[in-house]
């Protein structure tokens, strides 16, 4: 499977900070009981939600920077340069990886997919080019090389060096265009809670035992221990970044939670 984009899409979508409209009608608005005979029919549809203030909002120069970021474009549609100025203006070495075309829609698409832990393999949004996994035999047995960790150095240095609530602005002002995005895959969902719900998957993801035994039943290595091995996709993306890496993530997804 394709591992490449998973982390960058945190901090890319990210760059459109957070926002959540409640849709709390029934909770002020006065209904009429029903006539007699009229049957009530329970609505089971889910109910989106997309967060009203965000934490960040207090902040006293939060309105300053919020004019000063790259505005969304008005439409989905042709919205990659401006996709790409954006991540430009939190990270340089982040938007060199923005290469692939349709940035939202697959930002979107991808975020989807996370929130079920499943990691896609195909219309990934970033090309983060890194070096083969590889592994070392020991006596004990098959395990990871501790030098794969490395791969993902870059990337993880450049999402945490992010300034969260810079990330939490962005995601305000640019979740309106997430959105419509989202609703075009029909999702009963937000894109918001799904996004929520990622971040939420990552930050309780626990390490693995140091050299995790591995083994190879066909071209792909598969960890020996199949509770391991059974995890989802998500978790053990986080593994392969190594202890320190996912230490580090972590720590900033709790840092840019707390301005949502």
């Amino acid at each position: 499977m394709n591992w490449k984009a998973i982390s960058a899409v945190v901090a890319i979508v990210a760059v459109a900070a957070f926002v959540w409209y409640v849709l709390e009608r029934s909770a002020t608005t006065v209904t009429e009981p029903p006539a007699p005979g009229d049957e009530l029919v329970e609505d089971t549809k889910p109910v989106k939600t997309v967060k009203e203030t965000l934490a960040v909002e207090s902040d006293p120069e939060y309105q300053q920077k919020a004019d000063s970021i790259v505005a969304p474009p008005t439409s989905v549609d042709n919205s990659d340069e401006k996709v790409r100025e954006a991540a430009a203006d939190l990270s340089e070495p982040m938007a060199a990886w923005l290469t692939p075309v349709e940035q939202i829609r697959k930002w979107v698409a991808l975020v989807e997919q996370m929130a079920s832990n499943k990691l896609p393999s195909r219309n990934l949004p970033v090309v983060y080019n890194k070096d083969s996994f590889l592994v070392i035999e020991t006596e004990q047995g098959l395990i990871a090389d501790p030098a794969n960790y490395k791969r993902w150095d870059p990337l993880i240095s450049t999402i945490t060096a992010l300034d969260p609530k810079q990330v939490a602005i962005y995601y305000k002002k640019w979740s309106p265009l997430l959105e419509t995005s989202y609703n075009e895959l029909g999702n009963p969902q937000s894109f918001d809670n799904q996004f929520r719900t990622t971040i939420e998957h990552m930050l309780f993801v626990e390490p693995i035992p140091a050299n995790a035994k591995l083994k190879q039943p066909k071209v792909f290595y598969e960890y020996a221990d199949a509770k391991l091995e059974n995890a989802d996709a998500l978790s053990k993306w986080m593994w392969r970044l190594g202890p320190d890496n996912m230490a580090a993530l972590q720590a900033w997804l709790k840092e840019l939670q707390s301005y949502l």
